[in-house]
């Protein structure tokens, strides 16, 4: 599967999307917001797959940007690099170049140049946010920001989509008044504008969706036709989220019959489209949701467990195996089997992350389970927590009913006398020019309110970010601290039955200096090499295999450098617990921590063990590990030299053969 069919694979279940980058959607814009020559060919490039090349371009350009000394072009390169991020399904990437243009772009006065990179920076951030975090909020926080920059700079063809993306983080966050209001205002625009029908691809299919939200399927059945009558013109991912969202619509008014015929015209599509495994397995379990409702268990069942494994192992999705599990729950209530639906129900259950549709799907998915085993209680409670939820979309069908279809009678009218009302039109800009300039006076005051206010603003959300920073990463610190203190004093346990020498004083040693860092988020390395020595002595001492112990550190390097706290205690954690495991009896455990220079002012710390011949001496996305990631994320958002982590599981020291875990970093972070 390339990545830039990952690209396209914002649609989560019963739902499809119109979030798109800027860049990465509106090549034929003819004032786009990438205002340089060579960003336009190397998205291009992107767009025909040739990545090695457009990634070559993108390093090229930045090059001569430095070589310039020309930071507005090397802002708009690292943009760039994180956009390349995102087709490579890379999320660090994209956040970390992103977050790196943006500390220079926020801190330069408001201009035209610099608004149109922070557009496309905010816009960037915005589709992190909605790909790999489903945070709604943080999503629409930042398209918000693209289209204040969008508006600024008077970059009339791009305000379409920027209005789109927009009101696609509203819908996604369930305020689909403020999603319509936008994609009517996105529609609009495009109109004033003359675009080609290619823009309106995501526009028809955005608003569209939002009034099969809302139920409202009168208003979603005129906008579901106008994307029909354009349909042709589609490539086949925009097909595949037409024919999508068309489906649902069906769906949702209960016309499963129609909705079937919707989503095997799109399964037959997909089996001509090379590398479209994805959309096809989630095509899949939509035709498996309309099955079981027609009575066909069976064969929903194997389409479920088809996708259940792709979903899981070759493309995982917490979300998707979310709802396919829902499903599983209806299935096995509609079989008669109410024991492997209440396991199910207890095995995977609901979750603060499921988007409103997921949630009233597990909900009906419940109250049925609960009645056909007579649990009339929680069958009770289970509906009165569906009707609330599914009120909350009919009062919002309620509430923009009126004023969407008088913005649909305004559209098309405006379509019909766009001739008529030009002359007109062009009279009212006269006017509207000799007022601006009698009140030239009156709006730099307004201008000069309106930046203070956001100066203000600004200073109030880092504030307020600096906070939750602080706040995660305790909340990571207490993760591990009851994990940790588990494994050493079960090893204690053990040693005391076996009659061994006890390390308790060194144990003690290691949870009171744990209390002291586990706020912190860098400490002295010296300090967090006493506490992994302290954790060393604690467990290394089994009394049955031999055990080597080394550590080196180049002597030019000051022993207290900053360094990311409990980091190294993880990783030496982990070669005992997943390396020497590994390693038959008796054989000689052997540890080597090494420091030293790789670069003038950056510092290599690494971890070795000699695992056995299955190279598992670190955890795979266990509790340890995704501290220690979560850990250098936020350094990195503090930092402009990055610090990384990898892992060589077929790593080689002294003629060993062994994993070698480092951490890269420079002499000179910043918490």
């Amino acid at each position: 599967m390339n990545s830039i069919t990952r690209y396209k694979k914002f649609t989560l279940f019963l739902s499809i999307t119109a979030v798109l980058v800027c860049d990465l959607s509106c090549s034929h814009n003819k004032n786009n917001i990438s205002s340089h020559p060579g960003i336009a060919e190397i998205n291009d490039t992107l767009r025909t797959g040739n990545f090695t090349k457009a990634f070559s371009m993108t390093d090229d350009l930045k090059q001569a940007a430095i070589s310039k000394g020309d930071s507005c072009l090397w802002s708009e390169a690292m943009v760039q690099q994180g956009i390349n991020s995102y087709y490579q399904g890379n999320p660090a990437g994209v956040l970390a170049y992103s977050d790196s243009a943006l500390t220079w772009l926020e801190r330069q006065k408001a201009s035209v140049s610099t608004a149109r990179i922070l557009a496309k920076a905010y816009q960037t951030k915005g589709s992190y946010y909605d790909q790999y975090h489903f945070n709604s909020d943080s999503t629409a926080l930042y398209f918000r920001k693209a289209v204040d920059q969008v508006e600024l700079a008077g970059i009339s063809y791009d305000l379409p989509q920027a209005y789109a993306n927009y009101a696609n983080a509203m819908r996604l966050g369930a305020a689909l008044d403020s999603a319509a209001i936008y994609y009517h205002r996105a529609i609009t625009t495009a109109d004033s504008l003359g675009l080609e029908t290619i823009h309106y691809i995501p526009l028809y299919n955005g608003i569209a969706s939002v009034f099969t939200d809302m139920r409202d399927f009168k208003n979603s059945n005129i906008w579901w036709n106008k994307s029909m009558e354009i349909f042709d013109s589609m490539d086949q991912f925009d097909k595949f989220n037409t024919l999508t969202g068309y489906g649902n619509d069906y769906y949702y008014q209960t016309d499963y019959n129609g909705a079937e015929k919707v989503f095997t015209r799109l399964r037959e599509m997909l089996d001509s489209v090379p590398g479209a495994e994805w959309e096809t397995m989630f095509t899949d379990v939509n035709l498996a949701d309309i099955y079981i409702h027609g009575g066909r268990i069976q064969e929903a069942t194997n389409m479920l467990d088809r996708a259940a494994r792709y979903f899981t192992t070759e493309q995982p999705n917490p979300m998707v195996m979310s709802y396919i599990q829902t499903l599983r729950m209806r299935a096995a209530t509609a079989s008669g089997d109410f024991a492997g639906g209440l396991k199910l129900a207890n095995t995977y259950p609901e979750t603060d992350t499921l988007r409103l549709e997921q949630h009233l799907a597990r909900l009906k998915a419940m109250e049925d389970l609960y009645s056909n085993i007579g649990n009339h209680r929680l069958a009770y409670i289970t509906r009165c927590r569906y009707d609330h939820l599914n009120d909350s979309l009919r009062s919002y069908r309620m509430s923009q009913q009126i004023s969407a279809i008088n913005a649909i009678y305004q559209r098309d009218h405006r379509i019909l006398n766009l001739e008529a009302d030009s002359t007109r039109q062009q009279a009212h800009i006269y006017k509207l020019t000799a007022a601006i300039a009698i009140s030239l006076a009156v709006i730099v005051v307004m201008i000069l309110i309106l930046l203070a206010r956001r100066i203000h603003a600004r200073k109030r959300e880092e504030k307020m970010m600096n906070k939750i920073i602080s706040l995660r990463q305790e909340n990571l610190r207490n993760r591990v601290t009851p994990h940790f203190i588990y494994n050493a004093l079960n090893h204690e346990l053990h040693n005391e039955k076996s009659g061994k020498p006890s390390h308790l004083d060194s144990l003690i040693d290691l949870i009171r200096r744990q209390q002291i860092v586990v706020s912190e988020i860098l400490i002295p390395f010296s300090e967090e090499l006493k506490f992994t020595d302290d954790y060393i002595r604690v467990i290394g001492d089994n009394g049955r295999d031999p055990f080597a112990y080394n550590f080196s550190i180049d002597p030019e390097i000051n022993p207290d450098f900053a360094f990311p706290s409990m980091t190294l205690q993880i990783l030496v954690e982990n070669a005992f617990k997943h390396g020497f495991t590994t390693l038959p009896p008796e054989t000689e455990r052997r540890l080597i921590i090494s420091v030293k220079h790789i670069d003038k002012d950056i510092i290599s710390v690494s971890v070795f063990n000699n695992c056995g011949d299955s190279p598992s001496g670190i955890e795979k996305g266990g509790t340890g590990l995704r501290v220690l990631l979560e850990t250098i994320k936020i350094i990195n958002e503090h930092n402009r030299q990055q610090t990384h982590f990898k892992i060589d599981t077929e790593a080689e020291i002294n003629g060993m053969h062994g994993c070698n875990a480092t951490i890269t970093l420079p002499d000179n972070l910043k918490p």
